[in-house]
């Protein structure tokens, strides 16, 4: 056991024979005690006279406990940790299948002391105090294996991995086209039929996402389209606008806001990739004020200046770092690459005629002045409120259907209607045309 004396002695580098044959007031200060203590050590009344043991005078194990719990102390010379504490209750008289140690109250606390073997050498061990607290044992509670499982289990979780030449394909993209929504009008129900539009939209689209990568699609990248006409105005677009909208153009704004970071808060942190593409288009043109015409420029775009307020809003967030935004500034004509795929995007307002024919003779005059409406092998245009598809040999033409409720001026006048929905397709170099599965959602 530990023992002032001795212990100052061999720290000092005095031999113990040496000392002893000095008076007690000489060997003192060798060892550097006093007096007091080479005498107890020579009566042999000091610790070093004491049996050999691993605990420490003056601290004893201890057991606190009542119907709801309780605390213990617990000294032990082993080094190791102790994982196990079945045994540490047993030994303290604790019934182990009743009651179970709080892990998170374990503390402890460890010293060096000195000790001396019966043939007179010193060593010195290290002693552990345990410190915690004792509650009864629970069918239903979570043990520390039920964490380390769960841990387990969490730390085992992988995306399934869609890497090209596995099997599964090109990478592709998903495509989600949101035309002519023109949020605020009261046709087809209204706003609030417009929302439930939108929602259902949202929600087909992506159990086909899910659908087509269970087929084995690699859908690496989401684009999400601004066809055009977000929202519906107030004044300028048709004679008694001012009194059938049902949103001021606030409201009308903030409306399609919502929609777009729904859309974009729910569907982006699904894939790897992801663009956002706007056009300009007629019936937000800002500058009208009231009238027919722009009267400012057609860089004075309410559905750019939403583009640019969904960007500032998800500026900064890394759940949409990967989010790349194409918005003009006053071209009717935006290109992007989706997927290795040029593809050609407007709202369609500055086209004429309602068909391929019109389409055509549009594209043969763009072709002529700019080179990337010739390359677009993918066209997607809007704003006449009907489905249609046509091959033009060097690119396919897509005219999304319009996600408002339809026109009662055009029914009253012609008959005419055709079905909201949205259109979404998969654009790629996994198709010779470019592009897949177009579904009308």
């Amino acid at each position: 056991m530990y023992c002032p004396y001795i212990t100052g002695l061999e720290t000092n580098g005095v031999d113990l024979a040496d000392a002893e044959a000095l008076p007690s007031r000489a060997a003192a200060p060798l060892a550097g005690v006093g007096k007091s203590t080479v005498n107890r050590h020579r009566a042999g009344i000091c610790t070093c006279g004491q049996p050999e043991t691993p605990e420490p005078i003056g601290r004893r194990d201890s057991v606190e406990l009542g119907e709801s719990g309780g605390s213990f102390v617990y000294h032990t010379a082993d080094p190791e940790p102790i994982k196990n504490w079945d045994d540490v209750l047993t030994k303290l008289g604790v019934d182990p299948s009743a009651w179970a140690v709080v892990s998170k109250t374990v503390k402890v606390s460890r010293w060096e002391q000195s000790a001396r073997a019966k043939d007179g050498s010193r060593d010195r061990v290290w002693l552990s105090a345990y410190r915690a607290q004792i509650a009864p044992k629970r069918d239903d509670a979570v043990t520390d294996s039920d964490i380390e499982a769960a841990r387990t289990r969490i730390q085992g979780w992988q995306l399934p991995r869609r890497i090209p030449g596995t099997g599964i394909g090109a990478p592709v993209a998903a495509v989600l086209n949101l035309a002519d929504i023109q949020g605020g009008k009261d046709a087809g129900g209204g706003v609030a039929a417009t929302e439930q539009r939108l929602y259902d939209g949202l929600e087909n689209f992506n159990a086909w996402v899910g659908r087509q990568r269970a087929g084995g699609r690699n859908i690496e990248e989401l684009v999400i389209v601004n066809n055009g006409d977000p929202y519906e105005g107030c004044a300028g677009n048709y004679d008694g606008q001012l009194f059938s909208v049902e949103l001021n153009l606030r409201g009308q704004m903030n409306f399609v806001l919502d929609v777009w970071g729904a859309y974009a808060r729910e569907l982006y942190p699904q894939f790897d990739k992801g663009q956002f593409v706007s056009v300009l288009c007629n019936h937000s043109e800002m500058g009208r004020f009231g009238g027919r015409k722009n009267q400012t420029n057609d860089a004075d775009s309410g559905g750019a200046f939403l583009a640019e307020s969904l960007q500032r809003i998800l500026q900064g967030r890394p759940e949409f770092d990967h989010v790349k935004f194409t918005i003009p500034n006053d071209e009717m004509n935006v290109y992007a690459d989706i997927s290795g795929v040029p593809v050609g995007l407007n709202h369609g307002h500055k086209i004429p005629g309602n068909d391929a024919t019109g389409f055509e003779k549009w594209l043969n005059g763009q072709a002529r002045g700019d080179r990337k409406a010739w390359e677009a092998k993918v066209w997607i245009t809007a704003h006449r409120h009907n489905f249609q598809c046509f091959d033009l040999g060097s690119t396919t033409v897509f005219q999304c259907p319009s996600a408002d409720g339809g026109s009662k001026w055009l029914r009253d006048m012609t008959g005419k209607f055709s079905r909201s929905g949205i259109l979404a397709m998969l654009i790629g170099q996994h198709d010779p045309l470019g592009w897949s599965d177009p579904v009308f959602l």
